[in-house]
């Protein structure tokens, strides 16, 4: 591919789903960031750090040391700016990741909390790569996608050695964009982000390419994001084109057939799907506050909020944010039947417990102001650690943080300060009329300061408004809170989700009420 065309795609990648201001140095790749790094103003020191001038490192290295949580645990990288991406868990508990920074992959073993790099000596210094896929075959090796260079790598842990092969573009395309990886039995698959396609081998395939097969994507549509199968060998995947729709894709790996599900109009980026136990699909809209599930018995979405970011995340230092939202990323369930997400402009790990109509949300420690709405207040509490990946093994999840050159891990046994019910599950509102629900909130420990309420919901602020009692206040005993659920003279009829709950520190709380309104 072109070095150009290669900056271009890099460039409408970065400004989709990173959605901040973005420095050329990374967006033109190693080669290019290597030439403008001539210049003034680079301090050498021998570390990756120095593929980034001095004004820029704390944007994209660190601003600071690894933090935690009551339930979160930070550890920073030893080596200098690795920019650690794709993280995955094997048997034993430790968690390995690609350094998309370096080429390499580094492992942390929580028992001894050490950290093992394990350096790719066929990476040229200077180089990076975005490196989203990451998985482990039945035989242990270790495979991640890379990006930048089209390229599929293969790591054995056994002999600490990297093979790489060269993921092939399709007829008609520029280059080739692979993205994430899923490895199911001895299959690999990897979507090919602007390459239109999915590409499969097998992971004990011996030679020197792949071997791979291609499902190509259907349709003229710009992407094709990451993939999941169901029960019966089906890949589902999605195709689309930033905020102009797509289809959800089922392809029949045994007949070769595609059938297509148009996404709803809203969906505007939808990245993460994944599969429950019942075959329910589950997106993620990376361009909004959304999710949404597919019923393929009958053909259905269903739409899901999540809270409000916290002003932390965003800043707001201009006042132009208006609308805040929280960008979820990638989705995994695990193993309790609960649906993790990233919040990625949200700071922010999410699990949605489909049982109870119920969602969590844990604030991130860490936050980097470069990449928020955050002015120039030195030492504020503001902005986003970029956590662009997580892996859930069962009350762990592990995540990594682009910009803070972190890996944290969340603990989802710890007692949360707080538990919110509501009164009511569901209600029904005619137009122009109104409905009072009543949320109770119990404290599980002493809390040091006020609880705020929050509420989003699917329908829109046009259709419906929501209005608590109180906003904020002190519980030292169960608390109830009426809220008002208010629907417009010219409402759009339908049934939609709202969300109400409460926020303490970095613990949010809420419950989910379906509304429909007549």
């Amino acid at each position: 591919m072109k070095k150009n065309t290669k900056k271009l795609l890099a460039i409408v990648f970065m400004a989709i789903f990173i959605i901040s201001t973005v420095s050329a140095a990374f967006l033109g790749g190693g080669r290019v960031a290597t030439q403008a790094n001539k210049s003034t103003g680079l301090t050498i020191t021998g570390t990756p750090a120095d593929n980034y001038p001095d004004n820029k490192r704390p944007t994209f290295c660190e601003t600071g040391p690894a933090q935690s949580s009551k339930y979160i645990t930070e550890f920073k990288v030893p080596t200098a700016c690795t920019q650690p991406l794709a993280i995955i868990t094997d048997p034993a508990g430790n968690a390995w990741f690609t350094e998309s920074n370096t080429g390499n992959l580094g492992k942390f073993d929580l028992s001894s909390k050490t950290f093992q790099e394990f350096t790719n000596t066929q990476w040229q210094k200077g180089e990076k790569s975005m490196m989203w896929g990451l998985g482990t075959a039945q035989d242990g090796n270790i495979w991640f996608t890379d990006s930048q260079h089209n390229l599929v790598w293969k790591f054995n842990p056994a002999d600490k050695s990297y093979t790489r092969f060269t993921f092939p573009k399709s007829s008609g395309t520029d280059g080739s964009f692979p993205q994430m990886l899923l490895i199911d039995g001895k299959n690999a698959y990897v979507n090919d982000f602007t390459g239109k396609k999915i590409g499969v081998f097998t992971t004990d395939h011996i030679g020197p390419d792949l071997g791979i097969t291609n499902i190509p994507s259907p349709g003229n549509y710009n992407f094709t994001s990451t993939m999941t199968t169901d029960s019966n060998g089906n890949v589902w995947y999605t195709i689309w084109i930033y905020q102009q729709g797509g289809n959800l894709v089922k392809y029949d790996q045994k007949t070769g057939n595609y059938t297509q599900y148009p996404l709803p109009q809203e969906i505007q980026a939808p990245n993460g799907i994944t599969i429950d136990s019942t075959g329910k699909l589950w997106i993620m809209d990376t361009a909004s506050s959304f999710f949404f599930d597919f019923d393929p018995l009958s053909n259905q979405f269903t739409k899901h909020v999540t809270s409000p970011p916290p002003t932390s995340s965003y800043g707001n230092a201009s006042g132009l944010i208006k609308t805040p939202i929280s960008r979820p990323y990638w989705n995994h369930f695990d193993d309790k039947g609960r649906l993790w997400f990233n919040e990625q402009v949200a700071n922010s790990l999410g699990v949605y417990d489909p049982s109870t109509q119920s969602l969590v949300e844990y604030l991130v420690p860490s936050k980097n102001p470069n990449w928020s709405d955050c002015g120039n207040f030195t030492g504020q509490d503001c902005g986003v650690a970029q956590v662009l990946d997580f892996a859930v093994d069962h009350n762990k999840v592990w995540f990594t943080e682009w910009v803070e050159n972190n890996i944290g891990v969340l603990d989802s046994s710890i007692a949360l300060p707080i538990e919110v019910n509501s009164s009511d599950t569901s209600i029904t509102i005619h137009r122009g009329q109104n409905a009072t629900v009543s949320l109770n909130i119990n404290p599980e420990e002493q809390l040091t300061s006020p609880v705020s309420i929050i509420t989003s919901n699917t329908a829109g602020v046009q259709n419906i408004s929501i209005t608590p009692q109180e906003t904020q206040f002190t519980v030292d005993k169960s608390k109830t809170v009426n809220v008002t659920i208010s629907a417009d003279n010219f409402a759009v009829t339908g049934t939609y989700k709202i969300l109400v709950g409460a926020r303490y520190h970095d613990i949010t709380v809420s419950k989910y009420i379906d509304v429909t309104l007549e």
